[in-house]
């Protein structure tokens, strides 16, 4: 496919899609070979494309399709409820707020550090980085839950 039909293309979805009734559309073939779509009937080679009725973007959801978005809405909201249950702490193990937030400090820490090793960095640069690192994940090992 040409790049110079591809926004042809996408116009006459536009039209397709936009219109609330069904339109006439002609795929008609130039005389220099290329694929034209127009509203009108085509003076040479073509055919009329059967665009049917479309149904405009901003309807809203069927009864059945409302039921189903439900069941997917309460189900995410379970599964996330379920990971945050998991993440909390340990009953014999509850730190108190100061320290949950020095280990949450030492994780955005880390996270920032493996960025920086990520991206790349200066050779003198590299042992300081990969020692910071080495001594946050210690610290979240031996500290945080």
């Amino acid at each position: 496919m040409s790049s110079a039909s591809i926004p042809v293309l996408g116009f006459i979805l536009f039209l397709l899609i936009g219109s609330s009734h069904g339109a006439q559309v002609y795929r008609c073939t130039q005389p220099d070979g290329s694929i034209s779509f127009q509203q009108q009937a085509c003076t040479g080679d073509g055919e009329r494309i059967e665009t049917g009725e479309a149904q405009p973007v901003w309807s809203s959801l069927r009864s059945g399709e409302k039921s189903l978005h439900k069941q997917y809405r309460k189900r995410d909201q379970e599964r996330l409820k379920h990971k945050r249950k998991q993440a909390k702490i340990p009953a014999g193990k509850k730190p108190g707020s100061a320290q949950l937030r020095a280990c949450w400090n030492k994780r955005k820490q880390l996270e920032a550090v493996s960025a920086k090793l990520r991206r790349g960095y200066s050779p003198a640069a590299g042992e300081g980085l990969r020692r910071r690192r080495d001594n946050h994940q210690d610290y979240l090992r031996t500290f945080c839950p």
